[in-house]
């Protein structure tokens, strides 16, 4: 029978579709109390950091890449400059670039997990089928949290987005939630359709629907750094399985060069905690390095300081990422029967 999984049925349910339930774990952790730093360090340790640190293992922990992609990955070196430059300069600023591409970080996974699937369908999607299946994972995060941003109240670290004052008014939200409503109805009757003619794939149906559902009513949680930490969760829980399961193809095909990349692709459940585990590891080293910078200078601002060190680490993740998700690699598969016209 046709395997149209990334892996297998049971896998991709539980690590890329149904784990969308994991959206909920930060805002649970701060309604039983916990404040809105704590749940950022737990999730952090146990997922943020990991996600991260795995992405070098197929860039500069990847011979192949870095000779393939030598400027690119030579140009990586300039983000923890421009990173202090931008946040010591104008920290709402970098609030607002950082929350721009981090949101369409999220979302561009989502889309480079859609069309592993559409590579997998009997018929090739059409331009327009495609149009709506981007069109409302990328439309979907927005209509609520920009009426938050109308409102006035939609603070990332206490600070304000800047957003131009003539844009923060009713249209704002309105066209977002047009633009919203157009997309999700389009990819209603698009999945209807398919249904009709034998050819939806679940997988990829339930992915956009778990996306729309996951991630639209976010924004009205109370406080937002919570509200996206869930968001968040679920991206990485979904990387850090992608990537291990990428890496164990490549490993299985004797295509890794890098004893210590090696060593992380064991196969099993105890592979991937061993995987998982060097993640949290170098996790806290991270974390060490920003106590330690903050005890050589005092008297520079401790989110500045967290800004340069950890979110240095982060902003090359979705530089790299930005990248890789338009690349065709182990996950991807020929194009199959093209639609018919």
């Amino acid at each position: 029978m046709e395997n149209r999984w990334i892996r297998s049925r049971r896998w991709d349910l539980t690590w890329l579709i149904l784990s969308a339930l994991t959206v909920l774990i930060a805002p649970l952790m701060y309604v039983a109390g916990l404040s809105a730093t704590g749940v950022a360090t737990v999730v952090m340790l146990l997922v943020g950091g990991p996600h991260v640190f795995v992405t070098f293992t197929r860039t500069n922990m990847d011979p192949r890449f870095v000779r393939s992609h030598r400027t690119y990955t030579r140009l990586v070196f300039l983000i923890p400059l421009a990173t202090f430059a931008v946040a010591w300069a104008h920290p709402a600023l970098f609030l607002t670039v950082f929350f721009a591409w981090a949101s369409l970080h999220v979302l561009q996974q989502i889309t480079y997990i859609s069309n592993c699937y559409s590579d997998r369908q009997r018929l090739t999607p059409t331009p327009l089928e495609r149009l709506f299946e981007y069109g409302v994972i990328f439309s979907c995060l927005y209509p609520f949290a920009t009426v938050r941003m109308v409102r006035g109240d939609f603070m990332l670290d206490g600070r304000k987005l800047l957003v131009p004052e003539a844009l923060l008014g009713p249209g704002l939200y309105a066209s977002s939630f047009a633009i919203f409503g157009i997309f999700l109805l389009g990819w209603i009757v698009l999945t209807v359709r398919r249904y009709r003619r034998g050819d939806l794939h679940y997988g990829k149906t339930g992915l956009i629907a778990a996306t729309v559902g996951a991630t639209l009513f976010v924004p009205l949680f109370s406080n937002l750094d919570v509200a996206f930490q869930g968001i968040n969760t679920w991206h990485c829980v979904q990387y850090l399985a992608l990537i291990w399961w990428m890496n164990r193809i490549r490993h299985d095909r004797g295509e890794t060069e890098r004893p210590l990349v090696r060593s992380l692709s064991a196969r099993g459940l105890g592979g991937f905690f061993l995987y998982w585990g060097a993640g949290v590891a170098a996790t806290a080293v991270v974390v060490a390095g920003v106590f330690l910078a903050h005890w050589a200078f005092p008297s520079v601002d401790p989110l500045l300081v967290y800004y340069v060190v950890g979110k240095s680490f982060l902003l090359a993740h979705y530089y790299y990422d930005t990248f890789l998700f338009t690349q065709p690699d182990e996950l991807t598969l020929a194009a199959p029967v093209p639609a018919a016209a």
